[in-house]
């Protein structure tokens, strides 16, 4: 792994403020709870991201721009895909941005820190959306939400952790799916969409959804969808060149040989690891028939009453 100087100097953490939770390896996982998030502690500790104690704070106060576009998902549901492809369809250039998804992240930035990004910004994040900054909705910026099927969510995750040294989860995929299905990383996936629906359903903030599984099967349609929602109305020739760019293999290649990573390869192996296969129903090569059906249960459960449509066919 690269020899990373740490970004920033994390505050005091006091010993009221960590919970320990045991693990069925016998070690013991010291986490802290911020704001309805289960952090793990040394992500505080390490320095490589903003102390989230003091960022969210910072984040919810910070001042938007009045053409700013806010990018919203659980991990490993699409967010590189879709950055790129907002970027492009933003600037009208059919370019991979130097600097990665990550400068414009609010987990791994204090909000000064995009000042330095020109207009039309696109920021992004995994924090549920009741941590966007309050001009979000006050200015009536664009949200775009992306959705994926839980079940490759899981596995893609799983597997996306499994690649970095200082890992939020070391254990089975066994153990990682009970944890997926009741507590979740940070947040429960089903928390988070639900609480999202509701935000859409109440029309709190002007929200467009992006199924992951339409993107991969009907790319051109999708973006022109949300081409139409940003307001960019680009032509039919200039979206298909978009599509076109923003493949898989464009993307992971982009990744190795553009993306200005220097910055944010505090977890190289993790960093590099965020294009794997991008397929739709991977989940059928890892999870037993046994959990695929306690999943549908919980699902079934769970989003009982909820409007979204996902794909689980493949």
């Amino acid at each position: 792994m690269a020899n990373v100087t740490p970004r920033y100097t994390p505050g005091e953490i006091k010993e009221d403020e960590i919970i320990r939770i045991p693990g069925k390896d016998g070690t013991v996982k010291e986490m802290m709870r911020v704001e309805g998030l289960m952090i793990p502690i040394h992500m505080i500790k390490s320095g490589h991201i903003p102390d989230i104690r003091e960022n969210v704070k910072k984040v919810r106060d910070m001042k938007c721009r009045d053409d700013d576009i806010f990018l919203c998902a659980y991990a490993r549901s699409g967010t590189h895909w879709v950055w790129e492809i907002t970027n492009m369809l933003t600037t009208g250039k059919p370019e991979y941005l130097k600097q990665p998804k990550e400068a414009a992240m609010l987990e791994f930035n204090y909000p000064e820190e995009f000042d330095a990004i020109p207009s039309r910004r696109t920021l992004n994040t995994h924090w549920p959306l009741r941590l966007l900054p309050t001009d979000v909705k006050a200015k009536k910026l664009k949200v775009i939400f992306i959705q994926r099927n839980p079940k490759d969510v899981i596995v893609s995750l799983y597997h996306f952790l499994k690649k970095a040294k200082d890992a939020a989860f070391k254990g089975s995929f066994d153990d990682f799916f009970m944890l997926f299905t009741t507590v979740g990383l940070m947040v429960n996936w089903f928390d988070y969409t639900l609480e999202a629906e509701k935000v859409q359903k109440d029309k709190t903030l002007d929200i467009h959804v992006v199924y992951y599984e339409e993107l991969k099967k009907n790319p051109v349609l999708a973006i022109k969808r949300l081409s139409e929602f940003l307001g960019t109305n680009c032509d039919d020739e200039y979206i298909t060149k978009v599509a076109e760019m923003c493949t898989f293999k464009g993307m992971k290649k982009a990744n190795e040989d553009v993306k200005e990573m220097d910055k944010f390869m505090f977890e190289e192996d993790m960093m590099k690891g965020h294009y794997r296969k991008g397929q739709i129903g991977d989940w059928k090569n890892t999870l037993t028939v046994a959990q695929s059906e306690q999943f549908d249960k919980i699902f079934a459960e769970r989003m009982k009453d909820s409007s979204f449509k996902f794909d689980f066919s493949e």
